[in-house]
């Protein structure tokens, strides 16, 4: 059994699931698969064999995690808006709601995952456990961190932990979604390993308290995206966005980037492309149609725009 959780092992399991939307460096974002559910996630590499998520989930259709099966991790998810009710495949349940962390072992894949009216909005970080201590190992210049307790009791469990985040651990996942553009991926990779920190031992005292992007902004946001999904062959522009939201336009676009990665016309672009793809793979309709259907006003700007994202021409494609 191999014992790290690869990049390459990652890329295969969200590629299985999900559609690739941006590649920055360390960062990936994706949109679910139809057949997956509906929604968007952000991925993160902090460092080797360990991954932040970020996840905004309206559907979603886990399956049988049959891969899981070949490494060893733990799961830290941190509810930051939302209901689930996840059934494991051994038929036991886990409940979360907002403000509540779910420990997860790789012993026990989620057969299903009911999310509440609303959907939902979670952090994950997701750890190899032997690359984990190697890591916290090598950060503090200890030798504290043995890979055979790390995490022992989750690792053993039957089912996924839940329980109400300590103060320390909702100011420290608070603080991983606004994240400063200088110096974000550093500030990343410390809060990253915080949380595990403070997951482990939530005796901590409450930290200072900080100024957030408030949850209403949160909310107004991700209605915006979900509007920017539903009615592909309508252009709307970000002023009318912002007013069907009730957000100034810069909190918007601000906002937006921070917590998808991508800019309000780069997301837009992406999931005309990824739609235009599966009209085009079902063969019904002419290329002309696909692009009005996909909100372009003529076939050369959309088959400019498919070639700018894919690489290739939608005939070819």
């Amino acid at each position: 059994m191999r014992d790290a959780l690869s990049k390459k092992d990652t890329e295969g399991l969200f590629n299985r699931y999900m559609h690739l939307i941006s590649s920055r460096d360390s960062e990936m974002t994706y949109r679910l698969k139809s057949d997956a559910g509906e929604g968007i996630m952000r991925r993160y590499s902090v460092s080797r064999g360990i991954y932040y998520i970020y996840s905004e989930i309206e559907k979603y259709y886990p399956g049988y995690q049959d891969q899981k099966q070949f490494v060893r991790y733990v799961e830290i998810m941190y509810m930051v808006e939302g209901h689930a009710d996840f059934e494991l495949e051994n038929r036991r349940c886990a409940s979360a709601d907002t403000g509540d962390v779910c420990l997860f072992n790789s012993r026990i894949a989620t057969r299903s995952c009911t999310v509440g009216v609303g959907g939902m909005r979670c952090i994950s970080i997701v750890a190899c456990i032997d690359e984990l201590a190697d890591e916290l190992n090598r950060v503090f210049d200890t030798a504290a961190f043995d890979r055979d307790r790390l995490f022992s009791g989750v690792m053993s469990a039957d089912s996924c932990i839940c329980f109400p985040a300590t103060d320390m651990l909702k100011e420290i996942f608070n603080e991983l979604t606004q994240l400063p553009d200088e110096y974000g991926d550093y500030h990343r990779r410390l809060l990253t390993y915080q949380a595990i920190l403070a997951t482990m031992d939530v005796r901590g005292q409450k930290a200072a308290e900080l100024q957030y992007f408030s949850k209403d902004v949160a909310n107004k946001v991700h209605q915006a995206r979900m509007i920017l999904g539903t009615d592909l062959s309508t252009n709307i522009s970000i002023e009318e966005l912002a007013g069907r939201v009730a957000l100034n336009r810069t909190t918007l676009q601000k906002v937006f980037k921070q917590m998808y990665g991508v800019t309000i016309f780069e997301y837009r672009t992406q999931v005309r492309i990824q739609e235009a793809k599966n009209l085009l793979l079902d063969n019904r309709y002419p290329i002309t149609e696909i692009a009005g259907m996909c909100g372009y006003s003529n076939a050369s700007k959309f088959s400019a725009a498919f070639r700018k994202i894919t690489g290739v021409n939608p005939r070819d494609y």
